[in-house]
């Protein structure tokens, strides 16, 4: 075979068993065929001896389809700023690390393929990139990368030993890692992801030893789907931009992470999604919160935020599912731990009022009085106001028109203000209310202020029934 070799491809071949570089990017002629390349990766050359055989090519044009399909491939493979005519076939093969790095080619498929090392892709220009249910013992590197397909990235059930590195990474078109095991980090810092009728990153149930970083600079031009997903440290969306036609651009149901991070450089172009999603801390900017939330379930240990109480109630209202008891409950009980007690009775407050826009008529007119005269049991000090208010009212009045003795023949000196708090509290007897009796309009006024009374106690028993339940 080797009387059969061009120039370029026997200068291969002689560098081969002895791990030497061969450089044919100034050659006139950079052709070597993929079937002396497959040859050699199979053990056509021995290493010599005292050496370490290495395929170590640099700039050469690879012709025809280098198919290594179910191979066990010994060597190191570097073929860096090479133009592959075809794909590479890597399914089910066993490698040790592979270096693409700045080549061209229509595309890599090594499903469930294994290399014992690095599978470095930096800055490629390729087609579509297929890695189902393979394992790279060490990191998968896609620094400036840029993938074409439908989808770019095909790697469901992909296990990596170290990072996912994307810095710099362009894919026109879906990058799927669904169900992926990463045990350090995915960084996808300046990486741009484009498929706007669609998704642009699905990683659905992916594992996370480290951080998700998808911060300055990250660009993503469709839908995001990051459910059921655990990463250890941090996902992060810092200085990002997100958008999506979809009516949802982020999906993070039932995420697990230690802190996510949504202070994007613009306001998210579309829906979020964090129902039942398990943050210890939520970092974000009310002036870049998306137009419409799903918070059902969602809970956090603390919120790091320039957004203030009456900013985060504004947060709350934009929940697509409309009242959530839970949503509400989360963010006082947050504000409670930290000390600040009046936030929490007012995120409590507002909650009650939009619980109220979805009850019937009775209910919605039994939440007003709650509200004007005790605010749900979370302004006690309201309930206070409206009994000194009514005391000075029937004070005034029945101190101009006094009530007439029932039993003249046994004189009671009259208080106007003991009469009227006679009349307030329902429960409490003055001994003046069954001594007199008011006369003319005043009569109403006694009926009106018999009334309010009663209000007043059931509306602050319902009120303080809520708190003590929820304290």
């Amino acid at each position: 075979m080797e009387l059969e070799l061009t120039a370029p491809e026997r200068a291969v071949w002689q560098a081969f068993p002895r791990r030497a570089l061969v450089d044919l990017g100034d050659a006139e002629d950079r052709v070597v065929r993929a079937g002396v390349i497959r040859a050699l990766l199979l053990g056509a050359v021995p290493a010599e001896p005292g050496e370490l055989a290495a395929l170590m090519l640099v700039g050469a044009e690879i012709a025809g389809r280098l198919d290594l399909s179910y191979a066990e491939i010994p060597y190191p493979v570097r073929l860096s700023r090479c133009d592959f005519t075809d794909r590479i076939e890597l399914v089910g093969a066993r490698t040790r690390e592979i270096d693409l790095a700045g080549s061209r080619l229509p595309g890599i498929w090594a499903d469930k393929a294994v290399v014992e090392g690095n599978l470095r892709l930096a800055e490629v220009r390729s087609g579509p990139l297929h890695l189902v249910a393979a394992r790279i013992e060490g990191a998968l590197v896609l620094d400036e990368a840029h993938l074409v397909g439908a989808p770019a990235v095909e790697a469901r059930l992909l296990s990596v030993g170290h990072d996912i590195r994307g810095e710099g990474l362009r894919c026109d078109g879906e990058v799927r890692l669904d169900n992926a095991d990463v045990r350090g980090s995915v960084r996808l810092l300046r990486a741009r992801l484009d498929n706007p009728q669609g998704r642009a990153l699905a990683a659905v149930d992916i594992t996370v030893g480290g951080v998700f970083n998808c911060c300055e600079g990250f660009t993503a031009r469709g839908r995001i789907n990051l459910s059921f997903a655990d990463v250890g440290s941090q996902v992060c969306f810092e200085r990002a931009s997100l958008s999506s036609v979809a009516e949802s651009t982020l999906a993070c149901r039932q995420l697990r992470t230690t802190e996510l991070v949504l202070s994007t450089s613009e306001p998210i172009d579309g829906e979020v999604d964090l129902r039942h999603a398990r943050l210890g801390v939520l970092r974000d900017d009310p002036g870049t919160w998306p137009a419409k939330l799903r918070l059902d379930g969602l809970t956090y240990d603390t919120i790091q935020s320039p957004a203030t109480a009456a900013h985060r109630l504004n947060w709350l209202a934009r929940n697509r599912d409309g009242y959530s008891a839970q949503a509400y409950e989360q963010l006082a009980a947050m504000y409670r731990r930290r000390g600040e007690e009046d936030a929490g009775r007012a995120v409590l407050l507002r909650g009650q009022r939009h619980r109220r826009t979805g009850q019937s008529r009775p209910g919605r007119l039994w939440g007003y009085l709650q509200d004007v005269t005790v605010g749900y049991g979370y302004r006690p000090a309201l309930a206070a106001t409206w009994l000194v208010a009514l005391l000075l009212l029937g004070t005034a009045v029945f101190a101009v028109a006094q009530p007439v003795p029932l039993d003249p023949a046994r004189p009671l000196h009259f208080r106007a203000p003991i009469y009227t708090l006679d009349l307030l509290l329902p429960l409490v007897d003055l001994h003046q209310e069954a001594a007199f009796e008011p006369v003319g309009a005043t009569a109403w006024v006694a009926y009106g202020l018999i009334a309010c009374g009663w209000i007043l106690v059931t509306t602050i028993a319902a009120g303080t029934t809520r708190v003590l339940r929820r304290g």
